[in-house]
Parts: C-alpha cells; sequence; structure tokens
C-alpha cells in the first residue's frame, strides 16, 4: 500500500476551521459583551447553547474532508 497524499481538502479544511472557529469566537465573545448586565442564568443558558451550537458546522467540515479519503481508496473504510 503506498502512502496516501494529503488532498486539497484537507487544507482547505484546516484553514476553514481556524479561521472560521476564531470568528465563531470573537461573535460569541461579542454577545456575551451585550448581555453581561443580564441575569446569570441567561447568560448560562446563552454560554451553554454558545459552547454547543459550533459543534454542527464543525462535524459537517470534518464529513467532508473526510470525503477525498472515501474518494482514493474507492470507498472502503481503513
Amino acid at each position: 500500500m503506498e502512502p496516501s497524499r494529503p488532498s486539497s481538502r484537507n487544507a482547505i479544511g484546516v484553514l476553514i476551521l481556524i479561521f472560521g472557529l476564531m470568528l465563531y469566537a470573537f461573535g460569541a465573545a461579542a454577545i456575551g459583551d451585550l448581555i453581561n448586565d443580564w441575569h446569570v442564568a441567561i447568560q448560562f443558558i446563552y454560554y451553554a447553547i454558545a459552547g454547543i451550537l459550533w459543534i454542527f458546522p464543525v462535524r459537517r467540515l470534518f464529513l467532508w474532508m473526510a470525503q477525498s479519503k472515501n474518494r482514493s481508496n474507492g470507498g472502503q473504510t481503513e
């Protein structure tokens, strides 16, 4: 078996991941600043939701990045 070459999807995905999560974190923090004076329970709910929401787009990004590996080995898992 020959070593697999990294696909361009991986490089693009890593860049999207780095900049996307950075933008998401800055946005969540900016909104957190706006709700700073609100009740602690509402702040907790916001931060709990904001702390979980990023998972869904990142999961889709990882699945997209993994598609290139599946195509290169005929769709078989290793």
